[in-house]
């Protein structure tokens, strides 16, 4: 078993070691960090505007919401059309002069501009 384990480890450590071959060693230089993040804002620059556009428009639905809710909220005045009858809307719509330009005014007691005497015998 010892002599198995220890081909393992020595097939492991080949391994490492041609890893290590394969990868470029990296910089340690005093802007390795620098570079580093600069690399991977770089890659997140796309998500960080959707980001932007995803919370403007959660304020923006928000503030549109509170507005709806507020018209709601305001005291509602009744309609003139539920309230009055028909005459009187008529009236608030349209002035005296106009409204009595085309009717004829009768006085009353008379039948069609006809006075209601008796006929003379």
């Amino acid at each position: 078993m010892s002599e198995s384990q220890n081909r393992m480890e020595q097939d492991f450590d080949r391994m490492l070691a041609a890893y290590r071959d394969a990868c470029v060693e990296p910089d340690v230089s005093a802007d390795f960090m620098p570079k580093l993040w600069n690399r991977i804002e770089s890659g997140q620059h796309w998500t960080k505007q959707l980001w932007k556009w995803s919370n403007g428009f959660v304020a923006a639905a928000a503030a549109a919401s509170l507005f709806f809710v507020m018209l709601q909220m305001l005291p509602k005045r009744p309609a003139v059309v539920y309230t009055a009858t028909y005459l009187e809307a008529l009236a608030d719509a349209h002035d005296n002069a106009q409204m009595l330009s085309g009717v004829a005014v009768v006085p009353v007691g008379t039948e069609s501009g006809r006075s209601q005497e008796p006929p003379v015998k």
